[in-house]
């Protein structure tokens, strides 16, 4: 899965997560950053400003390039998850939805600032659904299967034609383009299949396959679905002949892959999360203020 950018990287608001070279790393890295500070997504100052966010920044000096969310960026909760960071990617994906809940849509870009959209439409994008059942694949928390109905309640009540399903020209008017994009039937429609479909043979056999950036399930080779925790020595051949046919891996290569082992078991759900709200009712209320939903009175 990939997040593309025409200026900028991903970089969080609020100043939870800022350091002065953090816009020179790429956001891989950055979520690595954001480890650290965990706790500013569900802690902090209440105030509608001081919701962490990611921020398209320049890249040249860091300095806040523009005050929109663009709906492609809600992939990136997925991202969040593949990375193992998954409460993180709760706190991302809580963005998004409840931007989807004030309109029953999700904009082509939203003005976190302003508080409405920049760009009114939306062609029936497959990211939200596609965070929300990698969500649901990695917690088995109930509450992304209510996301899921909620999402296709919305598109049975505003998005379905005569012949299909149509692109919203408009978010707040609900006005129809005559249009369906093929990623609606590819990707959309084919993570809300699966959110629900527990004993699909995908599902079943979740960790032989990846998904392309268009949703289309590839398998994984098994030599290449060892875990790079694994002792060195296990690795299958191809890697053993860039380490070399050694009995015992260097310190340093062991030392290495154990550092990485660490950084993405980093920030599991805890269990007391798996079956209540991912997010307790005051962060929900913050993000709610930022995107407009509710008041920002205490």
């Amino acid at each position: 899965m990939a997040i593309m950018y025409e200026k900028g990287v991903l970089i969080r608001a609020g100043g939870y997560c800022w350091e002065s070279n953090a816009f020179c790393v790429t956001p891989l890295h950055l979520i690595c950053l954001c480890c650290h500070f965990r706790a500013a997504c569900q802690s902090g100052p209440w105030s509608p400003d001081s919701v962490p966010l990611y921020v398209n920044v320049d890249m040249s000096s860091g300095i806040t390039y523009n005050s929109w969310i663009d709906s492609l960026s809600a992939s990136f909760p997925a991202l969040q998850v593949l990375k193992g960071d998954v409460a993180e990617a709760v706190c991302s994906h809580a963005l998004h939805y409840t931007i989807w809940r004030r309109y029953g849509a999700l904009p082509e870009r939203f003005n976190w600032k302003m508080k409405t959209p920049d760009i009114h439409f939306y062609p029936l994008r497959p990211e939200l659904v596609e965070s929300t059942y990698l969500l649901y694949r990695a917690t088995r928390n109930p509450f992304y299967l209510h996301v899921g109905s909620e999402i296709l309640a919305s598109l049975e009540k505003h998005a379905k034609a005569r012949c299909g399903y149509a692109t919203l020209h408009n978010v707040i008017d609900k006005t129809q383009e005559d249009r369906m994009e093929s990623f609606f039937l590819s990707e959309t429609c084919k993570y809300l299949y699966l959110l629900f479909d527990k004993e699909n043979y995908l599902n079943q056999h979740e960790s032989d396959f990846v998904f392309t950036t268009e949703g289309h399930p590839i398998r994984v080779a098994k030599r290449w679905r060892v875990k790079r925790w694994e002792d060195v020595d296990q690795r299958p051949t191809p890697l053993k002949r860039f380490y070399g046919h050694t009995k015992r891996a260097s310190h340093h290569s062991r030392e290495r892959w154990t550092t990485n082992a660490t950084a993405s078991e980093c920030l599991g759900l805890p269990l007391s999360r798996r079956f209540s709200l991912p997010l307790d009712g005051r962060s929900l209320k913050q993000i709610e203020a930022l995107v407009g939903l509710a008041d920002t009175s205490g």
